[in-house]
């Protein structure tokens, strides 16, 4: 990010301040509202489990599903004029003045075929939806990302349906800096960081094609399956596995990668609420605003902080 902290609170106090203050008394009003649609919807969910439970255990399964799906719809309805202020009159201001450069769209998405072609979720997609897609370069490096929620649906033993996700978060796609042939793929390390090495031995035995890496550091946060050890070697570098290691933990959630086709392929599982507005905090708090900010410049800094732009020895 170019800008200084003092440029950005200048911003925030002297352009941003006024129309938060605007919008935080229009959050309010949809907080109650959202209150008193779980109170009621709640309410009228527990009295027709009291009333039924003695009936059916599954009917009392279908009136908590049926409930929830009628509470998120409503809760989606009340937000959206909400959502759709903060995004159009705040959201893109802040993108904006971080790097005016970059094109801002709320309702754009990475598209479905990009998703698909990273390889790291290899299941069936029902349901591909996401926005707040933001498109731009950082020095010489395109990089493209949005939130992302891409799900599937499966039916059980009595034929009800029932979605589950595959993925929730920020999907990134920028151009990596080397050339290479096959695809490598670093998972998050599950087995490993509990079951320490005989969860190693337990990935080998299950992937096949896992690669061990030399840092420990690495290692226990992420696995890596790759066609070729060498070219896996060669493009997660000691710096690289480090830079990542510290993006895990700013990130604080899992974080899948995939270099395939010249690419660099970054789901971060954060379930896509990093750039939402703030429902039950005030608009007018500063931390609030910072955190905006810190996502933004966490995915804008992956470029700088795996030193994507440096093309000397590398593509031709």
């Amino acid at each position: 990010m170019n800008l200084k902290t003092s440029d950005l609170l200048d911003f925030y106090y002297d352009e941003l301040y006024p129309q938060l203050q605007v919008l935080e008394e229009e959050r309010k009003k949809v907080g109650k509202k959202i209150l008193w649609v779980v109170a009621v919807i709640g309410s009228l969910a527990l009295y027709l489990i009291w009333y039924t439970h003695e009936t059916s255990v599954d009917l009392a399964i279908a009136i908590v599903a049926i409930a929830l799906g009628a509470g998120s719809l409503v809760v989606n309805w009340i937000m959206t004029g909400y959502r759709r202020k903060f995004k159009h009159n705040i959201f893109r201001q802040i993108v904006t003045r971080i790097d005016p450069t970059l094109i801002y769209s709320p309702t754009g998405m990475v598209p479905k075929t990009l998703f698909q072609l990273s390889g790291l979720f290899d299941e069936e997609i029902d349901h591909y939806t996401g926005n707040d897609l933001i498109k731009g370069k950082i020095g010489e490096t395109p990089i493209e990302f949005s939130d992302l929620k891409v799900e599937k649906e499966s039916t059980d033993s009595k034929g009800r349906r029932h979605r589950h996700t595959i993925f929730s978060g920020t999907f990134i796609m920028t151009e990596f800096h080397k050339n290479f042939r096959h695809t490598v793929r670093v998972y998050p390390d599950v087995a490993e960081k509990y079951l320490g090495v005989f969860g190693g031995w337990l990935q080998g035995v299950a992937d096949g094609k896992l690669v061990r890496m030399d840092s420990p550091a690495f290692e226990k946060e992420f696995k890596v399956i790759a066609d070729d050890p060498v070219e896996a070697h060669y493009l997660l570098t000691p710096n690289i596995m480090e830079k990542l290691v510290l993006l895990k933990k700013k990130a604080d959630a899992p974080i899948y990668l995939s270099f395939k086709l010249d690419k660099l392929f970054i789901a971060i599982a954060n379930g896509g609420a990093w750039f939402e507005p703030t429902l039950f905090k005030s608009l007018l708090s500063l931390d609030v605003f910072k955190s905006y900010v810190e996502n933004l410049d966490l995915v804008l800094g992956i470029v700088e902080e795996l030193n994507l732009n440096r093309r000397i020895w590398s593509k031709s």
